[in-house]
């Protein structure tokens, strides 16, 4: 497939924190200028127009000067990162062939979560739960990407929990765990992602364990916000068979 890592000459790693790699290798000096133009790109992931880059990479700056401060960028890319970059006189964009982490983990996420999408036999088990389990550019504060990882965040917390039920459905039930603790470390507060472990507890026949994570999502969400667990979540624990 095209778009595995390694295929390609450069490649782009958002999630977890910014990686550019040539031939496999890091490059570990690349400009905070380049970083941000390079992932920006990557998570509008098409052309964009100039004026709309500058504007958002420079938003406290006027027009005429962010479009300056876009071109003293440009102008400033590294060797090989100047070839990564498509520039053309209105857009920009990502060269072609630039292999992107988010780009493969948003596709995987997406066929978890449609109901008749096809999938392959990889898409279901610890590469999957591997390739949903970190964060969009963390530690990154300009609003557009606080904004990009938002919408990752909620999108593999969904495909997670989607995950860990097809694992428990199928009898996974170790890498059925890996994905909803995955889940659960994403959002604690989260119900979905505590009934999806619940589940496998349940599965396993682990009623112990079960009734115990009920309880400490329970201390944590009324010491957090002041509510209990939802009548769903507390039903799910009483099916258990007390004997």
């Amino acid at each position: 497939m095209p778009d595995q890592p390694g295929a390609n000459p450069y490649e782009l790693t958002l999630l977890g924190g910014f990686v550019f790699s040539v031939g496999g290798d890091a490059l570990l000096r690349i400009s905070v200028g380049s970083q941000r133009l390079l992932a920006f790109l990557a998570v509008r992931d098409q052309l964009v127009a100039r004026d709309l880059v500058a504007a958002t990479l420079w938003p406290q700056s006027a027009d005429e000067q962010a479009g300056v401060s876009l071109r003293l960028a440009i102008s400033r890319l590294e060797d090989p990162v100047r070839q990564a970059v498509k520039v053309t006189a209105h857009d920009l964009g990502l060269a072609e062939g630039v292999a992107v982490d988010v780009h493969r983990s948003r596709a995987l996420a997406h066929r978890l979560i449609a109901r008749h999408a096809p999938r392959s036999e990889t898409d279901i088990g610890a590469i999957a739960v591997s390739a949903l389990s970190d964060d969009l550019l963390p530690g990154w504060y300009d609003e557009w990407a606080v904004i990009a990882a938002e919408d990752w965040h909620q999108l593999r917390i969904h495909a997670l929990e989607a995950v860990a039920g097809r694992l428990t459905a199928a009898g996974r039930l170790a890498e059925a765990a890996a994905a909803a603790l995955a889940a659960v470390r994403a959002e604690p507060l989260r119900e979905n992602a505590r009934a999806a472990l619940i589940r496998v507890h349940i599965a396993e026949g682990n009623k112990s364990e079960a009734t115990a994570e009920y309880e400490r999502y329970r201390v944590l969400l009324r010491a957090e916000l002041g509510l209990e667990p939802t009548v769903r979540l507390t039903e799910l624990l009483a099916r258990l068979d007390p004997g």
